[in-house]
């Protein structure tokens, strides 16, 4: 979040010491149970099972989650098939799988419902429903988690450094600090849904989050999904995350409660795709739907953002650090309470570097009114802004902040459009010339930027529907230079590039 609003006490997922107690879709790994003869099953249900029980048949079952995971190998695969029910457990994950292909997996049996509810559970003095410390080739398939408030409360987490963990399919609710839906936070008052935190020198790496579910959480000063510290090679794809009191999905680095280890304390190399995001906002400062905060090279493409406080933000809240390699594309964005894509840092000695805007469809953001654009910059170097359609509710388009230095910055080949309807009131906030420019001519006339950028509505389809229609301007209309991205497509996961040249926004055509 903005404004030091992701900063968390070191204390924020201390576990109990009662354990016992208690770019590429990573190789094509599959996100359901392994059933080769080397994976042992074991099996659950809350009515007719017994701990007593082996529990390696479904007709004797055990009764807890717990207690199974007990029973596998550390470095052995194995699935653990729960049936539908309700488990009052906050569970400890023991050991590591043996490989990719044989992973240790904690899924649903027959298509049941599977919920984890903290309400009165075991274990009850950790902090998370499912911990899982430093270990590799797990997966969590199925399983709803929910009803966990307390302080630094966590849905599902991995901490310290381990290697191919992927949770699919999964709902998580009602996680939060406090049950109060109206309280103001503060920087204490912390609850997590969904963490990987690499606190360790080796990293969490080939991190797959797909087709999850996160809604409904109270998480203060935290958010719904978080990638914090030494984690890289990730791949958050397909999610639905909304009604979160903060940020949606972010990645951060440079906090030093994530990792002590400076070099690597920044989450890298990921791709945030395809996810829906709406509806998260912060009860005290601005936030973006979807945030990178100082970290690196990750793609940010194909989303769905809308009635979040920012759309998408990339930028770095600890000075003297960089956010590098930000690319933020095909994405629709509509609706936000402040811009629809804001970039930069916030810091005097830091900035948001080398970094991309490009084929963004951004629809009426800013509904707060006011001073404000669809896209806005705070500190940048060598940001790229093209082929982005930009339609205003209030004529303003871009806006470089007041106080902030945007160098080495190109922009052309955008679509811009307002609610008067006329370039003449195309207004562009510029600060580098500490000039509000009033029409696109005056502001390419003045910088230099935007010589290709055309003034027109994109004829979007519909007002929640951002794909265009026939007669679009924006159709074959974009930067005839362009490069795809690696495995680049459009919002609709089709073709980037049809009819030989590139469409301007998140939706490529076939007119």
């Amino acid at each position: 979040m903005r404004k030091t609003l992701l900063i968390a006490c070191s204390g924020l997922l201390i576990l109990s010491a009662c354990k016992k107690d208690v770019e590429e879709k990573l190789k094509n790994t599959t996100t359901t149970a392994v059933t080769t003869s080397s994976v042992t099953n074991f099996y659950v249900n809350g009515t007719t099972g017994s701990d007593a029980n082996a529990g390696t048949s479904d007709t004797l079952p055990l009764k807890t989650i717990q207690a199974a995971l007990w029973k596998t190998t550390d470095g052995a695969g194995a699935t653990i098939w729960v049936a539908a029910g309700t488990y009052k457990e906050k569970l400890w994950w023991p050991y590591s799988g043996a490989d990719s292909t044989h992973p240790i997996t904690l899924t649903n049996y027959d298509g049941g419902t599977v919920v984890l509810d903290g309400v009165s559970a075991s274990n009850g003095d950790q902090k998370a429903m499912i911990a899982v410390v430093s270990k590799s080739h797990v997966r969590i398939n199925n399983i709803t988690v929910a009803n966990n408030i307390t302080s630094s409360a966590v849905g599902i987490l991995f901490q310290g450094s381990g290697t191919d963990i992927q949770v699919t399919g999964c709902k998580i609710y009602n996680i939060g600090w406090t049950t109060d839906s109206t309280a103001v936070p503060s920087s204490t008052d912390n609850a997590n849904p969904l963490m990987v935190w690499g606190d360790a020198l080796a990293s969490y790496n080939k991190v797959y989050i797909g087709s999850n579910q996160i809604y409904s959480c109270n998480t203060g000063y935290s958010e719904g999904l978080t990638m914090a510290g030494n984690v890289e090679n990730f791949l958050i794809e397909s999610n639905v995350v909304h009604h979160i009191r903060n940020i949606g999905i972010d990645m951060t680095g440079h906090y030093s409660w994530a990792n002590t280890n400076d070099s690597v304390n920044m989450a890298r190399n990921g791709n945030v795709k395809y996810n829906i995001v709406y509806n998260c906002i912060s009860p005290v400062a601005l936030n973006g739907g979807i945030y990178v905060d100082g970290g690196k090279y990750i793609n940010i493409e194909g989303n769905i953002c809308y009635n979040n406080y920012a759309g998408i933000s990339a930028g770095c809240e600890n000075n003297n650090y960089t956010a590098t390699g930000i690319n933020i594309r095909d994405n629709f964005i509509y609706n936000s309470r402040n811009a629809g894509i804001l970039v930069g840092s916030n810091q005097t000695n830091s900035k948001v570097t080398y970094s991309t805007i490009m084929n963004n469809s951004l629809y009426k953001n800013y509904t707060d009114g006011g001073w404000g654009g669809e896209i806005s910059l705070q500190n940048t170097d060598y940001l790229t802004i093209k082929n982005n359609i930009v339609y205003s509710a209030s004529d303003i388009m871009i806006i470089a902040l007041w106080g902030y230095s945007s160098t080495n910055l190109v922009s052309d080949y955008n679509l811009y459009y307002g609610v008067s309807g006329t370039s003449a009131s195309a207004t562009f906030d510029w600060y580098p010339t500490s000039t509000t420019y009033g029409s696109l001519a005056a502001f390419t006339a003045a910088t230099g930027l935007d010589a290709h950028s055309t003034y027109g509505n994109p004829n979007y389809v519909s007002t929640t529907n951002l794909h265009l229609s026939s007669t679009s301007p924006a159709i074959n209309a974009g930067d005839p230079s362009f490069v795809l991205g690696y495995q680049e497509y459009d919002i609709d996961k089709q073709s980037r590039i049809q009819n030989s040249r590139v469409d301007k926004g998140a939706d490529e055509t076939a007119y």
